[in-house]
Parts: C-alpha cells; structure tokens; sequence
C-alpha cells in the first residue's frame, strides 16, 4: 500500500489527502470507477433481459406469441441492443432486450406504429405481415398500393395499416401514383374515385387537389372516417401529422384527442375547399383502368381511377344472434353522456371493450356496467394494453361495474338478456349491448371487385422480406 494509502485515516479524515491519493492514482482510480459503472450496467442488463424472458414464457404460454397485425421483423445481424426501439414504442414495453437483441415480447399486442422501424439507427427493423406459422390475408398490392387490377388502389386499415401517420402516408404515395399514370383520351366524371374520407381519404382528396385533378370522395357515414366513430375525447395518435397542402402538423401535447384532429382535419378541407360527401355508400364498380364505372347509394358516377379507404369499421363482426339488429345493440361507442341510467352489456376483452366501459361506468352517469368476457380471467384480456386492465379492475373494485369472464349472451330481450356463463344460464337487465368483437375484412366484397387475398408470412409493402 502506498504512503498516500496509508494516510488515510477515517478517524482524522483529511480531504486534502484524499485528493491527493486521487492524483497520484487516476489512472487506477479511472479504470476501477469505469470497471464499476461496466459491472452495474451488466448487472442491470442481465436482470432486464431475465424480466424479459419470462415475459415472453408468459406469452407463449398464453399462446399469445403471434402477432395478429402489421409488426416488427427484427434483423438480429443488424441489431446492436441499443434500447432505440425499445423507447420509442408509443404502447409501452411491447419490445424488450433478450440477450442484447430487440426481441418482440408481446406481439399480440403490437398495432404496428412503426416507431421503432423509424428509430433504430441501424435499419435493423423492417414492418411486416404475417409470420412463417401465422400467415395474414391482406389484398394484393404494390409498393404504390395498386391492386392486382390496374388503376385500382388500397390504403389504409383495409390494406391493414390503420393508423394515422401510417394512412395518410399511403393515401398521399397511392394518388402521387394514380396521377402519374392519369390519360387523357378517355372522358370521365372525375379523374379520382375516393371511397372514404379517413386519414387516408382525406389526404388522397388533398393530394387530388394539390396536383390539380378532378376527384370525388364519399363517405358511407361522416367525414373523418374511423376517427369520427370513436368515443369522445379517444386519444388516437401520439405523433405530428402531415398532410398534402397543409404540410406536417404538430400538437402541443404527445397525446391527441379525436376531437383535435378532426378540428384540424376540418380547418384544413375549409381552407383549401376539400369536398366530401358524406351519407353516400360504395356498392361497387366496373370497367377497367382509365373508364371505370362505380356505383353508390345516391348514383353512379365514372372515373379513371378509384382508390378504396373504407376502413373496417362498416364490417363489424356480429354476434349472430336474433335480434341482433334491434336499435339497443351497438359495435361503437359515439357519445358516452348519451347513455345514462341505464343496463348496459360490453362484449369483448380488448382495448375497445375496455376503454367503452371505462366511459360508461363513470360515476355521474349512473350507469350499471356488465363487462363479458368471453374467455378466463387469465386469457380474456390478454390482448388489451395493461393500463386498460388495470382501469377496468379499479372500477371493478369501486362497484362501478361488473367484470363476468367465460360468459357469453345467448339470447337477446327486448328489455334482458340471457348470459351463458359456463354450465349456468343468467338473465339480466338490460337497456343497451356494445359488442366489441373485432372486425371482418371484406375480403369477398373485395374479390367480387377482382382483388386477389394474398397470405402474407412475412411480406412488407409487395415485396417478400429475406428470411
């Protein structure tokens, strides 16, 4: 031990000796406090990526480890276990770090935000459909979102990429194409068909508009698409918005509410003259590229490009029940304060189930919330985000409502509903049933229009990914 060393005695502590020892040590001092922040960061690390793991056991054990949308496809080559993607998740620990690689821990739970393909600074991640043992039906398109029939276009959630940033993007890249190949030897109402007036819709119309070319846009309910069919003050995007003419729009705040862009998506079509017509349904079309014909609920009208972004929303999946179709069942939820003081039924265990009963089970409406679910405690909300658990199991707790797993309506009152709940049959009081139980594509409406399915096991954008 050095003289320095020895100096330094607790009992008389002297600072000055203390620098001193540190002076004529740092090279050693150095290493040792780098060799120790190492150790830490390891230490840390290895525990990470054990929490890590057993998250993931749980999942597969719930067989909850197949992504059911659009998802990250991780290059383990390329993956350097910086965390980048891991932070950028807007949905929370969905990405995680296994043995200093990105690795997808909750897949079902992925809705394909595509933050973490942006983030990572090694272009390790690709969006993908589907896996090798869960293959996806989605419609054929190109890069440019044109269908296997020419001069026909996909672009959003029916092509299944549903939100916002995502549907604007493709709705702007699908007319930037239509636009390119526009001819003009063939008379037509319009040069662009729009069906639906989403994000995706919306920008297709403003990007019509911008290149100065005829179009029309309908929507079968109101302007905005999905968005105006979420419940009031839904936040529904975390991210800046950009639109054709308007250019990118950011919001004071990283959480977004349905009414803030549907505020700003009705400034921008005010200011630049975007007109939609809105109560008017797509029934279907004939033709070919540059002379198509399509016909609506109010008329027909031809055009030589048509691009679909209905959204899915017009295609709930039912309960297949009689009396299904009574005014008192419903598949979404527009305006809580509408439904006070009264018997209310949820189906589903997913987030849209989730999020309705925490609408409708606040307490000044006086509501008496029944949540059924279809599958056990363990599994029925598997799929939903945590916070949304824990929310309804907070209501549950405050008598506010009423959470029945492994239960299932069997018949439908005018005024009651029967519930199979296991071996048992209940009947309950009932006024309203909102039935969260996802959404069918379309797929043969849309191959009725010549669209081929295909099932992607891993494809991005028309092109198969490198296994």
């Amino acid at each position: 031990m050095s003289k320095e060393a020895e100096g330094l005695d607790m009992d008389n502590f002297n600072i000055e000796l203390v620098l001193d020892f540190i002076s004529n040590n740092l090279e050693q001092v150095g290493i040792g406090f780098f060799i120790l922040i190492a150790f830490v960061s390891t230490r840390k690390k290895r525990k990470q990526s054990k929490l890590a793991k057993e998250k993931w056991q749980k999942t597969v054990e719930k067989n909850l480890n197949e992504p059911i949308s659009l998802h990250p496809k991780i290059n383990k080559a390329l993956c350097t276990g910086c965390t980048a993607c891991v932070k950028a998740c807007p949905e929370g620990e969905i990405l995680q770090i296994i043995d200093h690689k990105a690795f997808l821990v909750h897949p079902s739970k992925c809705v394909g935000h595509g933050a973490c393909e942006a983030a990572c600074p090694m272009g390790g991640i690709d969006l993908v459909f589907g896996t090798k043992t869960r293959g996806m039906e989605i419609p054929r398109i190109t890069p440019e979102y044109e269908t296997n029939v020419a001069g026909l276009y996909i672009a959003g959630e029916l092509g299944g990429m549903g939100l916002i940033r995502n549907a604007t993007k493709q709705g702007t890249l699908a007319i930037d194409d239509a636009v390119k190949k526009l001819k003009k030897t063939t008379q037509t109402d319009v040069d662009v068909f729009i069906v639906g007036s989403g994000p995706a819709g919306f920008a297709a119309a403003l990007n019509c508009a911008k290149n100065n070319v005829s179009y029309v846009c309908i929507d079968q309910n109101s302007f905005g698409g999905t968005i105006f069919n979420f419940p009031k003050k839904k936040i529904v995007t975390s991210h800046p918005i950009e639109l054709p003419l308007a250019g990118p729009k950011k919001f004071k705040r990283n959480v977004v509410q349905k009414e803030e862009i549907l505020d700003f998506f009705e400034e921008v079509k005010k200011k630049f003259k975007i007109k939609i017509q809105e109560k008017e349904s797509f029934k279907g079309l004939s033709g070919k590229d540059q002379n198509f014909k399509i016909t609506t609920s109010k008329g027909s009208y031809t055009a030589k490009k048509v691009l679909l972004c209905m959204g899915l929303r017009g295609s709930p999946r039912k309960l297949g029940l009689e009396n299904e179709d009574t005014k008192k069942v419903m598949y979404n939820l527009l305006d809580p304060e509408e439904f006070q003081n009264a018997h209310i039924a949820i189906v589903g265990g997913g987030n849209a189930a989730l999020e309705s009963a925490q609408y409708l089970a606040r307490k000044q409406y006086k509501n008496t919330i029944t949540l059924l679910v279809r599958d056990s405690k363990d599994d029925g909300f598997a799929r939903a985000l945590e916070d949304n658990q824990k929310l309804v199991y907070d209501l549950e707790q405050q008598g506010l409502l009423n959470i029945s797993f492994h239960s299932s309506i069997s018949k439908i009152n005018e005024t009651s509903i029967l519930i199979k709940k296991l071996d048992d049959e209940i009947e309950l009081k009932n006024d309203y049933i909102f039935v969260f139980a996802g959404a069918e594509m379309p797929h043969k409406f849309l191959m009725s229009l010549g669209i081929e399915i295909d099932k992607a096991h891993g494809e991005i954008r028309g092109k198969k990914l490198a296994s």
